[in-house]
């Protein structure tokens, strides 16, 4: 306990010394503030000190810097540089020579250039040395090569100014470009869905006259052939037989196109087929082509027709809940437009009968009362081009 004791007070008499020695530097460095410092630190502060008196003592113009750490808080703590011209320095240190004042009152001590050059005329003029020197940087002259440089990148600015504003400008002719071109392009992909929709369209009724004219033929073959032949029909076959004849009637029979609201409209669609037959029963199918990706484009088809579906129904309402049921099943592969179809599923469940379909768009849309017209409200309001 009585070491430590003794310790504490070595360490605070020699924090005092420090702070009194740097007071006499007219360096106001707090006992506190020394004691703050690492032992590494108080030992570079304290050689300096010691180098510092020796020096004065032989008026030796210079000796060792203050230490970096020193020199970076005097600096925050000092304010300003010196801005004062060579002459006016050299002059001051004479003054003060004259006037027997010591060299710790170089009241640069916080500019280390100004500083030097102060200490150095002080001694020189002691020892009766030569007071020239030229290859001394003083403040004014860093100074006047900052002027300088300040006013080369004020020049080239200058110069660098019409280029800079021509490509401002002609970045503002590329971005304006850009937009047309975006909007050029939205109109070609809109126009382009369209002509891909007539296209599918027409494609699909020529196959559909194909292909009923094909099953038509092939099955007024097979009733000949089967006419012809004197072999005993089971009653089985002679069953399909009637329900094959029975189909190829109808295939006459006008097939009644439905479409389902799905978004986004230009390059979605999904599509329900209605076909009555003789028997007053009816058949159902189904056309989709919607994009799966919208990043790569990636489309989803798929079709059947009427006359393929075996299965028939008593009425139109049922053929129609049970396709679109279907088709609700997750068969198309993309979420958003099954959970539409299932949108409208609920549509036709919640308005049984009360529903009529557009002549323009071939979309159910609610029918209101003491109405005849044979539109949709978006269609009807849409203007004739």
């Amino acid at each position: 306990m009585q070491n430590q004791t003794e310790q504490s007070k070595l360490h605070s008499n020699t924090h005092r010394t420090i702070s009194g020695q740097l007071a006499e530097w007219g360096i106001e460095f707090s006992q506190d503030r020394v004691a703050q410092l690492s032992i590494n630190q108080q030992r570079q502060l304290q050689d300096w000190i010691n180098k510092g008196v020796d020096a004065d003592e032989t008026y030796q113009a210079e000796f060792a810097s203050l230490p970096e750490f020193m020199e970076n808080e005097l600096l925050e703590m000092s304010g300003e540089m010196s801005a004062e011209p060579q002459e006016i320095i050299v002059e001051q240190a004479i003054n003060a020579y004259e006037a027997e004042n010591s060299i710790t009152n170089n009241p640069y001590l916080f500019d280390t250039i100004a500083w030097r050059l102060w200490r150095k005329a002080y001694c020189h003029w002691h020892h009766g040395e030569s007071l020239e020197f030229e290859n001394e940087n003083s403040p004014n002259s860093e100074t006047g090569e900052q002027q300088s440089a300040i006013s080369e990148i004020h020049q080239q600015l200058v110069r660098l100014s019409p280029q800079l504003n021509q490509t401002e400008h002609s970045l503002k002719e590329l971005r304006h470009k850009l937009k047309q071109t975006k909007r050029q392009r939205k109109a070609f992909i809109k126009q382009q869905s369209l002509l891909i929709r007539q296209l599918s369209e027409s494609i699909r009724s020529t196959t559909d006259t194909s292909a009923v004219s094909a099953q038509k033929e092939e099955l007024l073959q097979t009733i000949e052939s089967k006419s012809e032949s004197t072999t005993d029909v089971s009653p089985s076959l002679t069953i399909q037989e009637n329900q094959r004849i029975s189909l190829a009637a109808d295939l006459d029979a006008p097939i009644q196109l439905i479409s389902i609201p799905v978004t986004p409209s230009q390059t979605n669609r999904v599509e329900v087929y209605l076909q009555q037959s003789s028997d007053g029963r009816w058949r159902a199918g189904h056309l989709w082509s919607v994009i799966r990706n919208a990043k790569t484009g990636q489309l989803s088809r798929g079709s059947r027709q009427p006359d393929q579906q075996q299965m028939a129904y008593p009425s139109e309402t049922a053929a129609l809940l049970n396709e679109v049921i279907y088709l609700s099943q997750g068969i198309i592969g993309v979420v958003e437009i099954e959970s539409q179809i299932l949108d409208y599923l609920n549509l036709l469940e919640e308005y049984p009968g009360q529903l009529s379909v557009c002549s323009e768009c071939h979309s159910h849309y609610l029918l209101e009362k003491d109405s005849h017209a044979e539109l949709c409200a978006q269609c009807c309001s849409t203007p004739d081009d």
